[in-house]
């Protein structure tokens, strides 16, 4: 008896959590169309934007991030430079290091490492500003003033992000190549000149764009989930700051969901060319 009871049980909060990851995911899906249609809305009507909080966003996500993913690019870039030339020189052919290092940081790694840092940075940022503001009852008080809450606090953080990100990316992906090239001038006998000329052969503008355009996706996740969840949150202060956990693991699983599925579709389309 007690083991059929446990076994209920179990089936009972299998299903509840199940019907809480539906929950949640039509209701993400709801909030990205709404911000489709807000981005959309901006297009059409630049007036609307206030381009103010969009420079100040712009400058918090983008500018103050510049330091910290320089670094982590360049580390990138000496780690997987390391890691080729082990494994490579194993087979004989560290020549096509330079060709790995490139590829993948431009189509994978820089968009992808990018994107989680600012999913911690900015989307935990905008989650704990909009619970908080929900909290001290101030969406509420802008929404009974008349005042449309999603141009004046969302919209200028997504489309700050939208920016923010694929610039991001370029300055990760080239601290990536300097840093294998610190490595692979240093273990393998190849000048800086020869380096430079091969990654400059090996990455095409389809692998920059491809990485581009995933920086751009990534950025629409980290913005609409930070927002999302702020919205959301609870009207305490623990509330707040399950929200602010939950965009950052929310973000980080589309974003490398979405990497998934878009360099499965890349893949594809290269196929049939």
């Amino acid at each position: 008896m007690a083991k059929s009871q446990s076994f209920i049980d179990l089936c009972e909060q299998t299903g509840e959590a199940g019907y809480r990851l539906l929950r949640e995911a039509a209701a993400i899906i709801r909030f990205f169309f709404r911000l489709c249609g807000m981005v959309k809305d901006s297009i059409l009507h630049p007036g609307k934007v206030r381009l103010q909080q969009v420079a100040y966003h712009l400058d918090h996500c983008g500018s103050d991030a510049v330091p910290i993913i320089s670094m982590l690019g360049l580390l990138i870039g000496v780690i997987l430079a390391f890691q080729a030339i082990t494994q490579l020189g194993r087979y004989g052919v560290q020549n096509y290091v330079v060709s790995l290092v490139g590829t993948v940081i431009v189509n994978e790694l820089a968009p992808l490492v990018t994107a989680v840092v600012l999913a911690g940075r900015s989307g935990s940022a905008f989650a704990a500003e909009l619970g908080t503001m929900k909290t001290n009852e101030e969406l509420d008080a802008m929404v009974t003033m008349g005042f449309d809450t999603g141009r004046f606090l969302i919209l200028p953080k997504v489309l700050a992000l939208l920016m923010a990100l694929p610039g991001l990316t370029i300055i990760a992906d080239i601290c990536g190549i300097i840093g294998g090239m610190l490595v692979v001038c240093g273990q393998l006998n190849i000048t800086v000149p020869e380096y430079v000329n091969s990654a400059l052969q090996v990455i095409k503008p389809i692998d920059l764009t491809q990485g581009l355009f995933k920086s751009f996706v990534f950025g629409f996740i980290v913005a609409a989930i930070g927002c999302h969840k702020g919205i959301s949150s609870g009207r305490d202060a623990q509330g707040v700051g399950r929200s602010a956990t939950s965009a950052v693991v929310t973000s980080i699983f589309l974003i490398v969901l979405a990497d998934a599925l878009l360099t499965a579709v890349f893949a594809g389309i290269e196929n049939l060319w």
